[in-house]
Order: structure tokens, then C-alpha cells, then sequence
């Protein structure tokens, strides 16, 4: 019984995700959001504009109102450094478009995921899992 009161009562009925709005657009949303409120707007009324919870609204505020205008700036995404670089990337992908295998001294003339690691640690030095390699294939 108490599980269905929970369900019924916490369901977000919301389609909007703000998690999905690039880092930008949200900065911009913040900053709104907060120049709402201090023009007398509610915060429930802001929060249902934006497509954002109210909680979200009042953190914002309270990010505002500790921090300034500079707590409300985008911050990068954390987490670990790509191992191949964008110039990098780049020479990979003109190299694997406008080249064959045979012309780096393969044997096989296809690009496969073993022959672009092996191309990859002879050009710079970096040896990556084919897994990793098909991910980078992805991008």
C-alpha cells in the first residue's frame, strides 16, 4: 500500500529532461532563471517555464545567492582525458577515407579494428584494445 501512495504521489509527469540541454543552453537557463525571480516572478512559475523541477530552481538561487553570477557558469564535464586528440582524430580519419592498409605496409587490404590499433601505435605511440578502437570508430 505505501509503495502505490509513493508512486502516485513522487511521479514526475514531466517529458521535458533538462539533463539533455547542451552546457551552454543550460548556463543561459540559470541565468534566466535567476533575473526571473529577481523580477518577482515564483519559483514554481519559473521552474514549469524552464521544464526544470522547483528544487532545481531553489538550488540555482542558492548557487546565486553563495557564489555570484560566477556560479551559474557552465563547468566542464569531468571524467578522464580522450586518449586520441582531436588533430589526431582527424589525421585518422582523412588516413582511413583517402588511404588503403597496403599502402602503411599491411597485408590485408581492409581496415580492420587490429590494423587501425597497429596504425595508430606506429604513428603515435598509442596502443589502444579494439574496443576501445571500435568506440573511437563510433564517434
Amino acid at each position: 500500500m505505501p509503495l502505490r501512495w509513493y508512486n502516485s504521489v513522487m511521479k514526475c509527469n514531466r517529458n521535458s529532461d533538462a539533463r539533455s540541454i547542451d552546457h551552454h543552453s543550460l548556463q543561459v537557463m540559470r541565468q534566466q532563471a535567476v533575473k526571473a525571480i529577481g523580477q518577482g516572478k515564483k519559483a514554481t512559475d519559473v521552474a514549469e517555464a524552464f521544464g526544470v523541477n522547483v528544487r532545481t530552481v531553489f538550488r540555482w538561487l542558492w548557487n546565486y545567492a553563495s557564489g555570484g553570477q560566477n556560479a551559474l557558469l557552465a563547468k566542464p564535464s569531468p571524467g578522464r582525458p580522450p586518449k586520441v586528440n582531436a588533430d589526431e582524430m582527424r589525421w585518422l580519419e582523412r588516413t582511413l577515407r583517402d588511404d588503403t592498409p597496403q599502402q602503411y605496409k599491411f597485408e590485408f587490404a581492409l581496415w580492420t579494428l587490429p590494423i587501425i590499433g597497429e596504425l595508430l601505435y606506429r604513428q603515435f605511440g598509442k596502443r589502444l584494445s579494439p574496443g576501445s578502437i571500435s568506440r573511437l570508430m563510433r564517434i
